[in-house]
């Protein structure tokens, strides 16, 4: 076996690791993974722990400037540096005067933060990896100079995917890279795809304990779009690939038995159907050859006469548990019944709306549980019945006139602003907990300040 350099270790802290006393040792860094001579130090200098030679450093791919964390995996017996995390995404964040809610500036935000932890996390392009040398041309925030910088890495213990757009998402090159990607050893990737919402409401109805907080939902056809519009005071039809609010339509059945419908665009769209079949034709130009889906309307509460929903952004910590991290109310513009704030939807603290709707019975608190329930059920249930690993979620959840929790929609790549009117400490909390997840997927734990 070809040994390259040599792993200076003190004795004690091999100890500790649980390292066996041999004269060789295969290191990992990432993907890569280098044979080397292993030497223990018996009297160590003061706070000695270990050291790489330059030529093994150099060929593990280490970037000289990071503290790295190290670990040894008894299974397959090697001495594991890390971690190392990429975050992928098909932009790069360069240009200047970014507004503080776009994604190029939710990425500055995360490089500036990856620069505080231990490891190696870098920002890269699917056209970045050289499949033949296995390395990635990634780029890292350097705190001094409030820049980026352009290094050579190994592929990456872990994947955290932020690439901003389905449209993104399904480019052939970003397939390639990812379906190559999910492909390696060692390598775990989290939150790889935008969620549909007609596998979603199938997924979670296949535990019974969430059927009582999911609206009604069919694919649309004529004859589910009849039953419902007959069954429900009002309906939204939504695309099942839908975001921010774009393409929605909802749609009742008045007393005579015309179907009255608005078409979500800027200053709205009021049109009738005589029937189901005339509506389906008539939004053809609307819905175009997207899919989607009839969801149940529901008479949601409202705060000083504004709809509103609660976001919860629920993610996984360091040690891979699922917690709410975040929780806002988005309020809907006046007139209007969607509260995304990419249609002039705005934000409210949760505990001052729910201190102002919930009946007396209810406290906020024990709401919150329910809630915080209902996510935990949720999260767990799309993440086993689609074998696919999330580190963080957006969920929105409706309260109707009883004060009951309703899942309106789950996101698998929940938007998060990078300025906040109320708590720094939440919105920190917010962008690092997936770095900490990624560091516990790859066998390593972040502690110290948040």
């Amino acid at each position: 076996m070809y040994t390259v350099g040599e792993f200076l270790i003190s004795a004690k802290y091999m100890e500790n690791l649980g390292i066996p006393d041999l004269s060789g040792v295969n290191v990992r860094v990432g993907h890569r993974i280098v044979f080397t001579k292993l030497k223990a130090v018996k009297k160590p200098a003061l706070k000695f722990k270990y050291s790489l030679s330059p030529q093994l450093s150099e060929t593990l791919g280490l970037n000289k400037e990071k503290k790295m964390l190290i670990r040894y995996d008894r299974e397959e017996n090697y001495i594991h540096l890390g971690p190392t995390i990429g975050i992928i995404s098909t932009l790069l964040p360069f240009n200047e005067g970014e507004t503080p809610t776009s994604v190029k500036s939710e990425l500055i935000y995360l490089g500036r933060l990856a620069a505080t932890l231990p490891g190696q996390i870098y920002l890269f392009m699917p056209m970045d990896i050289n499949w033949e040398h296995e390395t990635v041309k990634g780029y890292t925030f350097t705190g001094g100079s409030d820049k980026w910088k352009v290094n050579y890495y190994p592929l990456p213990d872990v994947i955290y995917d932020r690439i901003i757009s389905r449209t993104a998402e399904n480019q052939e090159n970003v397939k390639y890279t990812k379906e190559r990607l999910h492909k390696l050893p060692y390598l775990q990737y989290f939150n790889p795809a935008f969620l549909d919402k007609w596998e979603v409401h199938q997924s979670l109805c296949r535990n019974e304990k969430i059927l009582p907080y999911l609206p009604e939902t069919y694919e649309l056809n004529e004859d589910n779009l009849d039953y419902m519009l007959k069954k429900h005071q009002f309906l939204y039809v939504k695309p099942n690939n839908g975001s921010q609010g774009r393409g929605i339509i909802r749609a009742r059945m008045d007393s005579e038995g015309i179907i009255q419908y608005s078409v979500r665009r800027r200053g709205g769209m009021y049109k009738q159907a005589k029937n189901a079949a005339e509506f389906i034709k008539k939004t053809e130009t609307q819905r175009g050859s997207k899919k989607y889906i009839i969801q149940q309307g529901l008479n949601l509460l409202q705060y000083n006469k504004n709809s509103f929903d609660l976001r919860i952004i629920f993610q996984k910590n360091g040690r891979g548990i699922w917690q709410s991290s975040k929780r806002f109310v988005r309020l809907a513009p006046k007139g209007s019944t969607i509260a995304n704030l990419s249609n002039g939807g705005r934000v409210e603290t949760s505990k001052k709306v729910l201190s102002k709707v919930l009946a007396n019975g209810d406290s906020i608190e024990d709401k919150n549980k329910q809630i915080d329930q209902l996510c935990l059920m949720v999260a767990e249930t799309l993440e086993k019945n689609s074998s696919r690993i999330f580190g963080e979620l957006g969920l929105d959840i409706g309260l109707d006139k009883n004060g009951w929790p309703w899942l309106i929609e789950a996101n698998s790549k929940p938007r998060k602003t990078t300025i906040s009117d109320y708590s720094q400490t939440i919105m920190r909390k917010s962008f690092r907990r997936p770095l900490e997840y990624a560091a516990f997927l790859a066998g390593f734990h972040y502690y110290g300040k948040q």
